[in-house]
């Protein structure tokens, strides 16, 4: 077959013009056919069928004969044949220079099925050199229009390297399809190979995606040639590795005909959604993927929790699996899948709503379940449920009590949750980006936040204008916004505004400003200056040389101070590692010692004792809501 293929090319050079490449792919026309003589050709022909047939040394071993070849024949269109494959020759050495030199000066001569060939060689060597776009761009292209099985077989292998090292993930396992389908069947099993072990460094989000898509499917269904059964078959170990449930049910759902040996194991794996399970010493942690605010706490939540349990400290025992919400899954699903880890305890409630929801299955399955965020108030119930974190509106409270104390009122709140700013004061249309006037005539429900003399609640989704202050005559401004949102306010507020800003403002606090307090958070270098108002601040606080060395311990592997969730993810990892540390080194699916492990964490975290960075409290003290006093400090001089 190689034979013929190798006859192939030298025919096609000699006498057609591009029948298999060239103007197929609206680039510039095919040049004329090489007029390449009778006894060239001769004497071509069984140096292209050897080096078709040959391996890595017998190709290279063939580098006299074709340099011979080019110097008789100089003048004979065939010389580039010769001088392509002298470039493959190169490529196969590691002279990759040589190999883009010659491969050049053969593409430069015009467009041919050689010069096509010419290009592969160019884009195997920029990619052989570390430059997988470059190579993918020249590559791409030329993908199922070259004839020759051996050129084809080299094309496809280099062109999926590059898209992998590039990360195009979705375009590297589209490659992978068409690889496995045009390969040889003598080869065939060896590419599945190699693609078995690519498929290992693709992300997993975007194998399911190739999965739900259909992409992953060849245009033939025999399982040899069809790439879904590899992707099944990765998808299906890293469900039985995590012991992922969900995944388990989408694979039966989608690839059931495709999981071979794997299915009987998949099907188990599936079956067992509601089986309890405890692996020592595992935390499961619930992410959110529903808003972009969501999005962004979970990443700091993540941060924070591995950093509470040791994770990036040498030879930390814990071990944490997580999930999130998103995507076609649910709260619940997510969570059977965290305890099908063996998940001992669980984090989660990145947002009230999934707060609820968590707390909801803590009682269900009688697990204990660390809520970041504070749930509905009718879902503190039971004696798994632990609130670690604070209502962001508590900290907005505290400074507007703060500014007005001080003659700083009235207050804008600007940034925020929707619902907070909602229950703050009516927000005035055009707030975001124009001027405003007050809160419209006949606004009523007063709340905690608009007793506080908050007279504008002001989104900051578009461009800040410093003109919605002045008709309410702002004096005092609480920041609730992310730095973004805090950096516009900043520098469109005037002078006469005192500042003061909210658990979640992650900006350095200017002079003169008011700055939310609880436990040693913010966890800041102490400003120049700073005073802490009387009665101001968490009674009890730990001493300033504590929030030194917590800052200094987290710096030392974060670029940046932890945010308000990063604190308070750190905080549920503390406490949730004290629940899980003293259980059983072994795993166990037995429901009564499961239920015996699970109590025995819940019971553990009510009573632990530790260091913690959002209260001066040392823990829950037996009780379920985490205790924590919500202060203020004043930053320096006056701005």
């Amino acid at each position: 077959m190689a034979a013929i293929a190798a006859a192939a090319l030298l025919a096609l050079a000699a006498a057609t013009a591009g029948a298999g490449c060239g103007a197929q792919d609206g680039g510039a026309p095919v040049s004329p056919a090489l007029a390449g003589s009778p006894a060239a050709q001769a004497e071509l022909r069984p140096l292209l069928s050897r080096f078709a047939n040959g391996a890595h040394a017998e190709r290279i071993a063939l580098e006299p004969e074709l340099l011979a070849f080019r110097g008789r024949h100089a003048s004979d269109d065939l010389a580039r044949v010769a001088t392509v494959h002298l470039a493959w020759i190169a490529l196969e050495r590691g002279d990759l220079p040589r190999a883009e030199a010659l491969a050049g000066e053969v593409e430069a001569a015009g467009r041919s099925a050689v010069g096509d060939l010419a290009r592969v060689i160019r884009g195997a060597a920029l990619r052989r050199a570390g430059k997988p776009r470059p190579a993918f761009g020249v590559l791409r292209p030329l993908v199922s229009k070259m004839i020759d099985p051996y050129v084809r077989a080299l094309l496809n292998e280099e062109v999926t390297a590059a898209a992998m090292e590039a990360g195009a993930w979705t375009q590297a396992i589209e490659l992978m399809s068409v690889w496995l389908r045009e390969t040889d069947d003598d080869r065939r099993a060896a590419v599945r190979a190699q693609i078995g072990a690519q498929l290992r460094e693709v992300p997993i989000d975007h194998l399911v995606r190739a999965l739900r898509a259909g992409r992953a499917t060849g245009e033939v269904v025999s399982p040899e040639v069809d790439l879904r059964s590899l992707v099944a078959e990765r998808l299906a170990i890293v469900a039985r590795e995590r012991r992922d449930v969900a995944l388990a049910k989408e694979l039966l759902d989608r690839a059931d005909a495709a999981l071979g040996t794997q299915r009987d194991a998949i099907f188990e794996l599936a079956a067992g959604a509601g089986a309890a399970r405890v692996e020592p010493p595992t935390v499961g942690l619930l992410l959110s993927t529903r808003t972009a605010a969501s999005r962004r706490r979970g990443v700091e939540i993540a941060a924070g929790v591995a950093h509470g349990l040791g994770l990036l400290r040498p030879g930390s025992d814990a071990r944490l699996v997580s999930r999130d919400d998103g995507g076609e899954g649910s709260v619940d699903e997510a969570l059977n899948s965290l305890t099908a880890e063996g998940a001992a305890v669980l984090i989660a409630g990145s947002d009230r709503e999934q707060a609820t929801e968590a707390a909801k299955f803590a009682r269900t399955h009688a697990i204990p379940v660390l809520l970041v965020h504070p749930p509905e108030p009718a879902a503190l119930d039971g004696a798994f449920v632990f609130v670690v974190g604070e209502e962001p509106a508590r900290s907005i409270e505290v400074l507007a009590a703060a500014l007005a104390e001080r003659g700083a009122k009235p207050v804008a709140l600007v940034g925020g949750d929707a619902d907070v700013r909602k229950d703050a004061a009516p927000t005035p249309a055009g707030a975001a980006g124009a001027a405003a006037g007050a809160a419209p005539p006949g606004a009523t429900g007063a709340t905690p936040l608009a007793e506080r003399g908050i007279a504008l609640a002001l989104p900051c989704d578009g461009t800040f204008d410093a003109r919605v202050l002045r008709p309410p005559a702002i004096r005092g401004m609480v920041l609730a916004g992310d730095a973004r949102c805090a950096d516009q306010a900043l520098r469109a507020a005037p002078r006469s505004v005192t500042i003061a800003l909210a658990f979640e403002t992650a900006i350095a606090p200017p002079p003169g400003s008011l700055v939310a307090t609880a436990g040693l958070f913010p966890l800041l270098a102490a400003p120049s200056g700073a005073q802490p108002p009387p009665g101001a601040g968490d009674p009890g606080a730990a001493p300033a040389s504590g929030a030194a060395a917590a800052l200094a311990a987290w710096l030392a592997t974060h670029p940046s101070p932890p945010s308000f969730w990063a604190a308070l993810g750190r905080d549920a990892g503390v406490l949730a590692w004290a629940g899980v540390q003293r259980l059983p080194k072994t795993g166990t699916e037995d429901p009564a010692e499961v239920k015996a492990r699970r109590l025995a964490a819940a019971s553990a975290m009510s009573t632990a004792s530790a260091e913690l960075w959002t209260t001066a409290a040392s823990g829950f003290g037996g009780r379920r809501v985490l205790p924590r006093v919500i202060g203020y400090r004043e930053s320096g001089k006056a701005r």
